[in-house]
């Protein structure tokens, strides 16, 4: 089995999402409910960090990223032998562009 970790700045994001949704729209309980499901989809790819389609960029990566996901947001991960790194985790209607850019910054 895969074990999972993320990296400080898909923390952040997370943590920025979550403070968003809890405070700005006022609206913990989907808040909590955002993480748990998050929560449970990740415990998903540590059983099989394949099953998630891989994300093709509209130019070139330094790695070869996975997605996962979960309600409106996107997990971006790679696997290295039996880790997976959640490197990013970014709301999954922003431009294609962006996200390549966001993701080449790690």
């Amino acid at each position: 089995m895969y074990k999972a970790s993320y990296l400080p700045l898909a923390l952040d994001d997370l943590k920025e999402i979550l403070t968003y949704i809890s405070d700005t729209l006022e609206a913990p309980r989907a808040a909590e409910n955002l993480l748990l499901k998050i929560d449970k989809e990740v415990k998903k790819i540590e059983e099989n960090p394949f099953r998630c389609h891989l994300f093709l960029p509209l130019g070139k990566l330094k790695y070869e990223y996975r997605v996962l996901h979960v309600n409106n947001y996107s997990l971006f991960y790679i696997v290295e032998k039996e880790k997976i790194e959640i490197r990013r985790v970014i709301y999954s209607k922003r431009d294609k562009n962006k996200i390549s850019e966001m993701l080449d910054n790690n």
